[in-house]
């Protein structure tokens, strides 16, 4: 990495890689010491680490908006981005600006240089670590909600040594080649994020080998199991557009995030918001209701009614399987045309078998990454595991463009998914084509 003055040229350098690269030694402890000599900004938040396998983007999302919208002033650090790397810190909601990345990483970097480093010492993913903290810490956030990014142990989010809350989202074994070779590994690396004195709150339904590791955890490290009941929730009702349920006294509640698996993360979400409660911070049910009914995340089951898209970044069979759970759930008319980029080594055959049976056409494209698998090796093992129709696209304008003329003789749901990489490039058209019409439409009136 070269010399970095402007906002543009950092994000040029760092790419688009948000996953880290196995390592054999935990990089915690460096991250630890560059906090050290920045003044230990992470000291100064009250931190609800979000840490699993899936989940992590609904649960936090959740969380955030329950806090905002009761009035407290509420960062959240959330990867990977999809059309700007500055969607990844936020406060209420709001984009970290270019000035305020800058800042703060050149007083990172000053830092680390006069400790023997340079600008290729830390990942990206480390990086935005520190930047989120210092910039939380900087504008004195009364809660900072932390997802990390692989595992516990040796994830960089690891670096907050007293959390407030530890959530801990479903487990699964998504990570196997980096975290260990099976579930219990995993799990016991994403035990590493329970700290003493931290309440700890874990997804219901996890595997029981996997309960057990967690609740033996936080035993033997001193952290506060969450003592208070679970939510009872019952789903009423599913659709493209969101859920409706019941949660203990929230009856018909309206949840705007789609697909049936939410209401698991909803309990995880509410049994925090319990929490929160218990240690007297204002959170009545009209406003948890309220941000419920509101809440959106780009590119996970992100549903655009006007154009009957649904974006989502299924990247991994579990993704897959929720994904084909919602669409089976919703009866529609008429099965979805997809978009699909897949990235290698993601256990792709198992995610075709999932998906295929239940869609009509798929337009295959090749993701913008450097482990993307070819939309022709993709299409032609579509050819080869089923009979549904296959196209292949040269670049996400011809996908979106093959995508709707396959539906012009029905109302068809087209859904974008398989990797961030291809939501990233069919989110970026569908916006360029949308200012397109924008700006042809004011001429026009002009």
């Amino acid at each position: 990495m070269g010399t970095v003055e402007t906002y543009r040229q950092l994000e040029a350098s760092l790419g688009d890689n948000w996953q880290l690269s196995p390592s054999k030694h935990s990089r915690v402890g460096m991250l630890k010491e560059i906090l050290n000599w920045i003044g230990h900004p992470e000291r100064r938040l009250s931190v609800i680490h979000i840490v699993g396998s899936n989940g992590k983007g609904s649960t936090g999302v959740m969380l955030s908006k329950i806090l905002t919208t009761a009035g407290y002033r509420v960062g959240h650090f959330s990867t990977p981005a999809i059309l700007s790397d500055r969607e990844v810190v936020t406060i209420n909601g709001q984009m970290i600006s270019e000035a305020d990345v800058m800042f703060h990483y050149k007083r990172i970097m000053i830092e680390i240089k006069n400790h023997g480093g340079d600008e290729k010492t830390l990942t990206k993913f480390e990086l935005w670590t520190l930047i989120a903290l210092c910039h939380f810490a900087k504008q004195e956030v009364q809660f900072a909600i932390i997802e990390a990014g692989l595992g516990g142990t040796g994830d960089a989010t690891n670096v907050v040594e007293k959390p407030l809350v530890v959530a801990i989202t479903k487990i699964s074994d998504d990570h196997s080649t980096m975290l260990g070779h099976d579930i219990i590994k995993i799990a016991e690396n994403v035990a590493g994020a329970i700290k003493p004195g931290s309440l700890v709150v874990n997804y219901p339904g996890q595997d029981v080998a996997v309960f057990n590791i967690l609740r033996d955890k936080a035993k033997a490290v001193g952290a506060v199991w969450n003592p208070y009941p679970k939510p009872q929730i019952t789903l009423i009702r599913s659709s493209p557009k969101g859920l409706v349920v019941n949660a203990d006294q929230l009856e018909g509640l309206k949840l705007s995030l789609t697909g049936a698996y939410q209401a698991n993360n909803l309990s995880t979400v509410l049994q925090v918001v319990t929490i929160l409660k218990n240690k007297r911070i204002a959170l009545s049910d009209v406003t948890v209701a309220e941000a419920l009914a509101h809440v959106k995340i780009t590119g996970r089951m992100e549903y655009d009614s006007e154009n009957n898209i649904l974006y989502d970044g299924a990247h991994n069979p579990h993704g897959i399987t929720s994904l084909v759970a919602a669409i089976r759930s919703w009866h529609l008319p008429f099965k979805p045309i997809v978009i699909l980029g897949l990235i290698k080594g993601k256990n792709h055959m198992d995610m075709l078998d999932e998906l295929l049976p239940y869609v009509s056409t798929v337009i295959a494209v090749t993701p913008d990454a450097k482990n993307a698998m070819s939309a022709d090796e993709l299409a032609a093992n579509i050819v080869m595991m089923s009979n549904v129709d296959v196209e292949i696209a040269d670049d996400s304008t011809a996908a979106i463009s093959l995508a709707r003329q396959v539906r012009e003789s029905s109302k068809a749901l087209i859904v974008v998914t398989g990797s961030f990489y291809t939501l990233r490039a069919i989110e970026r058209e569908e916006k360029i084509q949308h200012d397109d019409t924008f700006c042809y439409c004011l001429k026009q009136y002009s």
